[in-house]
C-alpha cells in the first residue's frame, strides 16, 4: 500500500494531540464552547420620565422586569485556572435591547470526573440600546449607551465522554450589577421642547442553562 507510510506518520502526529486534549479532571488544560438560554431579571432605580407634562404612564420603567437571555462563551481551562469571554443578549418585551460583551476569569473545581463546579467572575460592558422606545409615544433620537459592569457567575456542569471530546450540561445561576449610572435625554418628535431623560444603570440577576463540547 503506497499511502502507508503517510497513514502512519499522520497517526504519530495526531496521537499526541489527542494525547494533550485528555478532559479527565486531571488533565493539563481544556476548552469549552458553550451556548445556552434562560429567564433574568433587570431592575433599574430609574429609566423614568422626568417630565411632568406627559402622561405617568410614559414613564414606566421600560428595562425593569423578566427577559428572555440568550448567549455564548468560551473558556481555556489551565488546570484550577478558568479565562475566557462571554456575549450575552437579552430580549424585553418593551423593544429596549440589553447586550453584554465581557471577559471571564474564575476557579474550576471537580467534584468527580463528571461533574464540575465553575465560579467565574465577569468585568465588561452593558450595552442598553432604543432608549427612549415606546409605544406610547414617539421619539426623535433613540439613544444607546455602554455601561461597565462587574458580575459572578457560579455553574454546576455535567461532563459526558464521547470519543476524546466530552458534551458540557450546565446550570448557571448569576448576578450582575453597572458599576455607573448615566442620565441620558432624548427629544420627543413632533413636541418642540418636551424631551424624556432616563437613568440608566442596575441589577441583572438570572439562571441560564446551557451545553456546548470540551475538547
Amino acid at each position: 500500500m503506497r499511502n502507508a507510510p503517510l497513514v502512519a506518520a499522520a497517526a504519530l502526529l495526531v496521537t499526541p494531540v489527542l494525547a494533550a486534549a485528555d478532559t479527565s479532571p486531571n488533565s493539563a488544560w481544556s476548552v469549552t464552547a458553550q451556548v445556552w438560554g434562560g429567564r433574568s431579571r433587570y431592575d433599574v432605580a430609574g429609566l423614568k420620565s422626568n417630565v411632568s407634562t406627559l402622561g405617568t404612564t410614559d414613564g414606566k420603567d421600560l428595562m425593569s422586569g423578566r427577559f428572555t437571555s440568550t448567549g455564548a462563551q468560551a473558556i481555556v481551562r489551565l488546570g484550577w485556572l478558568d479565562v475566557g469571554a462571554l456575549w450575552e443578549g437579552s430580549l424585553p418585551r418593551s423593544g429596549v435591547g440589553s447586550a453584554i460583551v465581557t471577559p471571564l476569569v474564575g476557579i474550576a473545581w471537580n467534584l468527580s470526573d463528571r461533574w464540575r463546579i465553575d465560579l467565574l467572575g465577569e468585568a465588561g460592558g452593558h450595552q442598553v440600546s432604543g432608549i427612549g422606545q415606546s409605544g406610547s409615544f414617539d421619539t426623535s433620537h433613540v439613544k444607546t449607551v455602554w455601561l461597565p459592569s462587574v458580575g459572578v457567575r457560579p455553574g454546576l456542569t455535567l461532563r459526558l465522554p464521547v470519543s476524546f471530546l466530552r458534551v458540557d450540561a450546565s446550570l448557571t445561576p448569576f448576578a450582575r450589577w453597572d458599576l455607573v449610572r448615566k442620565t441620558v435625554t432624548v427629544d420627543v418628535a413632533g413636541q418642540a421642547g418636551q424631551y424624556r431623560s432616563y437613568d440608566v444603570g442596575g441589577t441583572t440577576v438570572g439562571v441560564v442553562l446551557g451545553i456546548g463540547l470540551e475538547i
